[in-house]
């Protein structure tokens, strides 16, 4: 999302905007190296490598690196090493589409929203002269309950790691809209939550190192709670290993998958074969795709950072 950065954006030499001129911009940005940098706990800054490995037809495959440490002990001397894995960022820049794709990789701990802060802090002090500002926002969409948790298990392979219900104290709410057999299971908690004049009970579901969480609309005693807790108002948050938090009723982020192979053909040039796409981008074929069905999607709101002691975020 391009935006002018005064209130009124200044006009080009051609009597357009410098905001109408955004994308053309994006392309000189990409001729140079973006000064990404991360802070460290003491609030220095560490720039981090970043190179477009190609350009083609306005979209650019880029790599962005992080810096990480192993500590390791040879012998008897403790040593360091300084490596920088890498992840691929899509840059999607043709004229009239605006969209961009974050890999999901262990080099920034599986958090495409890291990529994204440090990317939308380079690209606004280079639009800085421009006088544009640049702002990345993750598509977001409803789904139903269980076609998220479903999704993500085994399209995305995203182990639960805990998943927590949330019940409020029976005497301070109106009267359950559950059956009579899952009332009598809730009875215990429900006791426990009155007899503590707790506001709310919670039942947490954790895994351990070695098994990860199966919850699916197969197994008949959860599939009711999550019934239960949807027609009353009750939360629900899964933790995935890679996803993160996703809560009961929230949108959720638009995730696809892009095969490493289809960003090998993109990178060396090559290009479908057949007449129905003789000449075309397997890559930027799926990029459209992706476009068409995000077409409705909304804009990730924007969170507002909280402090916490020391001022520290």
């Amino acid at each position: 999302m391009f935006s002018p950065a005064r209130q009124r954006s200044l006009l080009a030499e051609d009597g357009r905007t410098n905001l109408d001129h955004a994308q053309e911009y994006m392309e000189e940005v990409l001729d140079e190296k973006l000064h990404i940098c991360k802070e460290l706990r003491d609030k220095t800054l560490l720039p981090l490598d970043n190179y477009v490995e190609t350009r083609r037809e306005r979209v650019a495959l880029m790599v962005v690196c992080n810096e990480k440490c192993h500590k390791y002990r040879e012998k008897l001397e403790d040593r360091e090493l300084v490596h920088h894995p890498g992840c691929h960022v899509i840059i999607d820049n043709r004229p009239g589409v605006a969209q961009l794709a974050i890999e999901r990789s262990e080099s920034f701990g599986n958090n495409p929203d890291r990529v994204r802060d440090l990317l939308q802090d380079a690209l606004c002090k280079a639009f800085a002269r421009f006088e544009i500002g640049v702002e990345l926002r993750a598509k977001m969409r409803e789904r139903a309950f269980w076609e998220m948790v479903d999704d993500q298990r085994e399209q995305f392979k995203d182990p639960i790691k805990k998943v927590v219900f949330d019940f409020p104290n029976p005497d301070r709410v109106a009267p359950v809209d559950a059956s009579a057999g899952m009332l009598e299971k809730l009875a215990l908690l429900s006791t426990l939550t009155a007899a503590t004049n707790a506001a709310k009970g919670t039942l947490n579901l954790l895994s351990d190192k070695e098994k990860v969480i199966e919850l699916k609309r197969t197994q008949e005693d959860i599939a009711h709670l999550v019934e239960m807790c949807a027609h009353n108002g009750y939360d629900i948050a899964v933790h995935f290993k890679h996803y993160g938090v996703y809560r009961f009723g929230r949108s959720v982020k638009a995730l696809d998958t892009i095969k490493r192979d289809v960003i090998q053909e993109f990178r060396c040039g090559q290009m479908m074969m057949g007449k129905a796409q003789e000449g075309e981008f397997l890559l930027i074929a799926l990029l459209d795709k992706i476009r068409t069905r995000t077409e409705n999607y909304v804009d990730e709101e924007p969170v507002e950072k909280k402090r916490t002691r020391g001022g520290k975020k």
